[in-house]
């Protein structure tokens, strides 16, 4: 049938191929809107995710060096081993054994991990091993190129390792990262300096998946990060270290101990340890012994994985804690020289000032008694202080009274943190002036109530000599970029004059009495001025609470040096010792000592000696063999040195002498001088006396009745010392002359 369009059959159809073209027109051109517009940002990086392949570079952490740029912590460039099982599957499936035989015997990884991870063949990035050196990268890279294989096969990406190179050395100061650089420590603290930012290679893919060629590959370098140089001093921090590993070990302590020194004047901090500490190369290895038996115990009782973990990572939090500046103590008589700085300051006490003790004190009817349950009698100011009296300073809190104690307690930076530039400072413990009565304010004037920082002791002890400044202590002098420019530099920070200067030179006078009184306690030092206060305080909260069993006890020690102008400022602090010794002064003090010997001349402190100090000094005995008599006893008397014959000295010579030549004896010793052809089985020998418990004066008369010398070590001429070893056991049989070493200790808790 002739079908024929009548006109306005002609006009629906147009209008419907109209409609039809605007509908095309409009759902293509919305599509291209949302393409090209609306979903351009998500499209374009599905395509680049697609087109492209990507991986960052490790930025080389920060060096942190102490204060003579001495290599404290560094990273070294090291290398991960890559491997992607796409570019294998595309471009060569056919050395996939090939290369994961090879590249296993290289690593020494499993062959059958690398199989079963190049069945993922969506992935082109699978690590094979992290952290290689670089002739391990050099064996890779040969067996890349020897096979002729594809360059994205296998590769290798830069990465960075920290290392420790002194181990231990200020462990709780330095910290560590692990490889998300989390930690602890100055590396936590300053790691938006330290770490640097990474950098990114990218590289382009055809359509196909396959890498494209070098030209379509971009390296985006990673920018190093800042070093810092600390305040601390590697030496000194090992003297510290070393000798609270020392007390450590001695007087067993249950709880670490810590030491600090700062620079009195500008509240930079040389040394900082805990002890026992950890190795940052090895974080996770629990170095108290006592925590590893607690682990052992643990484990032969069949505790749970979960229980045992649990377990450590409470140790290892303990462990990785700078005990310094993270954990409270009770300052014991160490706290009596702020109160009484506070009291001569208020001028409530003078030095004139006297006060009673018979043993005990009734404050409202609470009875608190002092160390000495004899008593000490009537003291003035600075006798209370040497004698560490606890109702003298009881006596001393009350005169300042409630307000005044809180408004100095507070001045002297005990209620706030020091603003040290480490984490994990804590806040201190104290009654507040609102809830203080006369009980609390007796106890806390002796420093029982109070639970403080060493950090916030430490600085607070340098307000107190350096002229009344309380500075803000440090532990970075200056941050510089791997340009060797200075970025930051630290500044003395003075935060407010607690006391005036003639208060602090007072006080300096009484502190250096402390340590020379009764002829020298145990950090005594010959030639040198010293201040200091020792402080015992119990754990009374922790005995009443069933925490421990027995009431132990802190024992603390700070010292100055030089006290007529204060440079350094040391504290001690030795928690719960348990070898029956309990007094600061007899186990801390020590630690100064020891300290001090090493370190103050390296320190630029040099001794100047008194004409008693000097008539007192050791000596070394000069070699006098082949001698005759008269020349022998000149050398030894002009090394203050005296002569005993055995033999005729009639035209003989000398042919030995006890004690050989190169020993250190005090001057006015005795050397046993053997002249002419006498064996050595005749020389004489002597029996070493048992000193241990006698005076210094006591142990010199019985070793001299034996025919020993004396070389005294410790509290050297304190009438309070008492001999505590010795360094021949006594009953063996010895030659006559021989030189003994005692060592002497003050044990109680004055200076």
């Amino acid at each position: 049938m002739d079908l024929k369009l009548t006109q306005g059959m002609k006009k629906r159809i147009l209008v419907i191929l109209v409609a039809l073209c605007i509908g095309v027109t409009g759902i293509v051109s919305g599509v291209l809107f949302k393409v090209s517009v609306i979903d351009s940002k998500e499209l374009s990086a599905m395509a680049t995710d697609q087109q492209q392949s990507s991986f960052d570079i490790k930025a080389k952490r920060g060096t942190i060096y102490d204060r003579n740029n001495k290599v404290l912590a560094q990273s070294a460039t090291v290398w991960d081993v890559i491997i992607s099982p796409g570019d294998i599957e595309k471009n060569e499936p056919e050395n996939r054994e090939f290369i994961c035989k090879g590249i296993s015997g290289i690593l020494g990884t499993k062959y059958e991990t690398l199989t079963e991870a190049c069945k993922d063949t969506s992935s082109r990035y699978y690590v094979v091993k992290k952290k290689v050196d670089r002739s391990t990268v050099e064996k890779i890279n040969n067996f890349v190129l020897k096979n002729n294989l594809n360059r994205y096969s296998v590769y290798t990406v830069e990465n960075s390792e920290r290392s420790y190179p002194n181990g231990t050395l200020a462990a709780s100061v330095l910290g560590f990262v692990n490889e998300n650089e989390e930690g602890y420590g100055i590396e936590a603290y300053y790691n938006s300096y330290l770490k640097g930012t990474d950098g990114r290679v990218i590289t382009t893919t055809d359509a196909h998946g396959n890498a494209m060629p070098y030209d379509y590959s971009a390296r985006y370098s990673a920018k190093d990060g800042n070093s810092l140089v600390l305040t601390i001093d590697e030496t000194l921090q090992y003297y510290l270290e070393k000798n609270l590993e020392i007390t450590v070990s001695q007087h067993k302590l249950a709880n670490r101990s810590t030491g600090i020194i700062m620079n009195a004047k500008t509240g930079a901090i040389v040394a900082m340890a805990t002890s026992p500490g950890f190795d940052p190369n090895d974080p996770s290895y629990v170095y108290f012994e006592s925590d590893r038996l607690t682990l052992a115990k643990m484990s032969a009782d069949k505790k749970t994985e979960e229980e045992i973990l649990a377990k450590k990572q409470e140790i290892w939090g303990k462990q990785w804690q700078n005990k310094a500046v993270s954990e409270l103590y009770i300052p014991g008589s160490v706290f009596k020289m702020f109160t009484c700085a506070s009291a001569l300051e208020e001028e409530v006490v003078s030095l004139d000032s006297t006060f009673e003790c018979s043993g005990i004190a009734d404050v409202a009817g609470t009875k608190i008694r002092c160390w000495n349950i004899g008593g000490h009698g009537v003291s003035n100011l600075t006798e209370a202080m040497i004698r560490s009296c606890n109702p003298a300073f009881i006596k001393i809190g009350q005169l300042l009274g409630v307000e005044k104690f809180s408004k100095y307690f507070e001045a002297f930076g005990f209620t706030e943190k020091t603003g040290i530039d480490l984490p994990g400072e804590a806040d201190s413990l104290y009654v507040k002036e609102s809830d203080m009565g006369i009980v609390e304010l007796s106890s806390s004037s002796f420093g029982q109530t109070t639970k403080v920082t060493p950090i916030q002791m430490v600085t607070a002890a340098a307000a107190v000599v350096n002229g009344g400044k309380l500075v803000t202590p440090y532990v970075v002098d200056k941050i510089i970029d791997s340009d060797g420019n200075v970025v930051k530099s630290a500044q003395t920070v003075v935060r407010r004059q607690v006391i005036s200067e003639e208060t602090s030179a007072t006080m300096r006078k009484i502190l250096e009495d402390v340590v020379t009184a009764n002829g020298g306690g145990n950090a005594y030092m010959s030639g040198y001025r010293i201040g200091g206060k020792s402080g015992t305080s119990e754990k009374i909260d922790d005995y009443n609470s069933g925490k421990t069993p027995e009431l132990r006890y802190v024992a603390t020690f700070c010292a100055i040096v030089p006290i007529d102008d204060p440079e350094y400022v040391m504290l001690v602090v030795c928690d719960e010792p348990t070898s029956g010794y309990i007094y600061g002064s007899a186990i801390a003090a020590p630690v100064v000592s020891a300290v001090f010997k090493e370190g103050l001349e390296y320190m630029g402190i040099y001794p100047q000696y008194t004409a008693d100090e000097l008539a007192q000094q050791d000596v070394t005995v000069p070699w006098v063999g082949g001698y005759n008599s008269i020349r022998a006893e000149a050398q030894l008397t002009a090394a203050g040195l005296k002569a005993e014959y055995i033999g005729s000295t009639d035209g003989t010579e000398v042919t030995g002498q006890v004690p050989s030549a190169g020993t250190v004896m005090p001057s006015g010793s005795t050397v046993m001088l053997y002249m002419g052809d006498i064996p050595l089985s005749d020389y004489r020998m002597s029996t070493v006396p048992n000193v241990i418990g006698m005076t210094v004066e006591e142990a010199n008369k019985a070793l001299s009745e034996a025919g020993l010398n004396i070389s005294i070590t410790g509290a050297a001429t304190g009438s309070e010392a008492k001999a505590v070893s010795q360094s021949v056991n006594s009953g063996l049989v010895v030659y006559r002359g021989s030189v003994i070493e005692v060592n002497f200790l003050v044990n109680n808790e004055t200076g």
